[in-house]
């Protein structure tokens, strides 16, 4: 009889909880653009010499990519490297599909060219984990690895990105 008390009072409980839905929602919503960004100092840069990124920029538009939610959502990566190459914006890109994975996101491209994973990070950051990627010069639209591309290792000093939201537009580059 005490069961069935405890059980009935923790029921209404139990139904007012939100429905779980997939990781970083807030950070990147399933139906507004949002853009994360990090450009790295000279004291940081000095302190990872081992590092290549300089700047880079996540970029996730629903608005533009609504076709791609089968195949999970949709994120591009913006690259520039230490030795930066256009007067304005980014040297390089990788887009690809996340997908749950824990509490963060695995994120790959539709053919070999690495893969990242993007989870909560501190102070409303967000990270994102470098497992060996391979970017395409920028801009370049084909789904293949261009002759050009450059191959971003996580080790030495490129294993984790940490981004804050960005300021300014949030669009393709």
């Amino acid at each position: 009889m005490r069961l069935a008390l405890i059980i009935a009072a923790m029921v209404p409980a139990v139904l007012a909880l939100p429905a779980a839905g997939r990781p970083l929602e807030r950070e990147l919503p399933p139906k507004r653009d949002a853009c994360w960004e990090r450009v790295y100092d000279e004291a940081h840069l000095g302190a990872h010499p081992g590092q290549k990124v300089a700047r880079i920029r996540l970029v996730h538009l629903p608005s533009r990519w609504a076709d791609a939610q089968a195949h999970g959502f949709y994120v591009t990566l913006y690259i520039n490297l230490r030795q930066h190459k256009a007067a304005t914006g980014f040297d390089y890109q990788l887009g690809g599909f996340c997908k749950p994975s824990g509490e963060g996101l695995r994120c790959e491209p539709e053919w070999e060219a690495g893969t990242w994973r993007i989870e909560r990070g501190p102070n409303g950051t967000l990270r994102v984990r470098n497992n060996g990627i391979t970017a395409n010069p920028n801009p370049y639209d084909a789904e293949e690895i261009a002759d050009n591309a450059v191959r971003i290792p996580a080790k030495p000093d490129d294993g984790i990105w940490q981004l804050a939201p960005a300021s300014g537009r949030c669009e393709l580059e």
